[in-house]
């Protein structure tokens, strides 16, 4: 499964908007405010549609608080408008079906997201149902996933129940809500490993997760789930061994995220083995993929994915020009400026400069604010030479000069100024 082509109408902030994708990774970068977060929702709408052909599985919906509003003032109240309908529209490739679009609406207040216009996507999931149930092992499902800001995982476990076994389909189950369960993992991860024992022979896809986490968690030779300690062990390098629990933030969340998309390809493609990671296809949403890491691992994460998961297709947020600085040509939307931009060989002073509008990005935001402070102040005892305003405009360079009186040679040096011209 892949999306090529989202366009929502009346969607939180956007009255209409068309984004294009590229095949394999995607990240949307852009100012607070410019909607980033919420076209990862409307795509979770969108992926929502082929969940709506498997039986029993909850499929994300449009939700009334996501369509857009208008405020204005009647009299001394705020009134807040909605403004309808509401329409996630996607075209994309779904297996065998070639390129296809769909659409979901929510067409006013107090009614359901519709799905009359998702009937092909909507087919060809019910087919992936029959092909399940008829045990079809050539069938290779997508992946389906939204890591949202609060994913950092893996905190003092508790204690972790064994797995039952259950349909491939039931791991579609919640798959596009961004509080991803961790639960499910550690009992899948604790399961595969008592099997390996029990049987004294090496599952394929537990070992196919670990080679996807050694790949993208840096410094880690080996993860497994500790029986007796009944939790998750890392060992790194020079035969460090700690609990995932105690690992930093930023290793944590990788971890997590890693093993957990591993995971979700291993319940769906049991049959790919140790190849899971490698041929599983899908789509994953990740907001702020930057959360948490040191820059020298932002400069790495988006290729490591890549390498990792070569089928699946990522759409990412980021604020960060270290991540920006590692896409490829047509891999970087824009939503400042609407139009795909190639930062590939550039500096991060260029990129944050010039596609993030940060001013000057050699010097800190403390030294801009003084040297401009310093600008003013010249400027002030200009027209302390020759204005009757003495107080005031003494007022005013002591307004000027007292944010910075922490650094006592920039504070010396006005003074003296001041002194040498009032």
């Amino acid at each position: 499964m892949r999306i090529d082509r989202l366009e929502v109408t009346n969607f939180k902030g956007f009255e209409h908007k068309i984004i294009d994708f590229s095949p394999r990774f995607n990240v949307l970068s852009g100012d607070n405010g410019t909607g980033k977060t919420a076209l990862l929702d409307a795509l979770a709408v969108g992926m929502g549609a082929l969940l709506l052909g498997f039986e029993g599985i909850y499929s994300r919906t449009i939700r009334p608080a996501e369509m857009r509003h208008i405020g204005y003032q009647l009299g001394q109240e705020l009134k807040l408008e909605p403004q309808s309908p509401t329409i996630v529209h996607c075209r994309g490739e779904v297996g065998d079906a070639g390129i296809i679009s769909w659409e979901r609406g929510l067409l006013k207040v107090g009614t359901q997201t519709t799905h009359h216009k998702a009937s092909l996507i909507i087919d060809k999931a019910k087919q992936l149902q029959e092909r399940v149930r008829a045990g079809d092992k050539s069938l290779v499902l997508p992946v389906l996933s939204y890591y949202g800001t609060g994913r950092l995982w893996l905190q003092k476990p508790e204690k972790v129940e064994i797995a039952k076994p259950n349909s491939r389909l039931s791991e579609y189950e919640g798959c596009l809500e961004p509080a991803s369960e961790e639960k499910q993992l550690m009992r899948w991860f604790k399961t595969m490993e008592i099997a390996a024992l029990q049987r004294k022979v090496s599952i394929g896809v537990l070992e196919g997760l670990r080679a996807a986490v050694k790949n993208c968690l840096e410094g880690c030779e080996f993860v497994y789930f500790d029986i007796p300690y009944d939790q998750l062990i890392v060992t790194k390098a020079h035969k460090q061994i700690l609990p995932a629990h105690m690992l930093s933030d930023g290793q944590r969340t990788i971890l997590a995220m890693v093993a957990d998309i591993t995971y979700k390809a291993a319940s769906l493609n049991p049959q790919l083995e140790e190849q899971v990671a490698l041929e599983t296809p899908g789509i994953v949403l990740i907001d702020e993929i930057d959360l948490h890491l040191h820059p020298n691992w932002q400069r790495k994460i988006v290729n490591s994915l890549k390498t990792t998961f070569p089928k699946i297709q990522f759409i990412a947020t980021s604020h960060s020009p270290f991540i920006i600085q590692s896409l490829r040509e047509g891999e970087l939307i824009d939503l400042n400026e609407s139009q795909p931009t190639e930062y590939e060989y550039k500096s991060i002073e260029d990129i944050a400069e010039y596609q993030m509008g940060v001013e000057i990005p050699q010097r800190s935001q403390r030294y801009l604010e003084m040297m401009a402070a310093a600008k003013e102040y010249y400027r002030v005892l200009e027209q302390a030479k020759t204005s009757s305003e003495n107080k005031r405009l003494k007022n005013r360079l002591d307004e000027l000069t007292a944010p910075f009186s922490d650094n006592i040679a920039y504070h010396a040096f006005l003074e003296m100024q001041r002194e040498g011209k009032t």
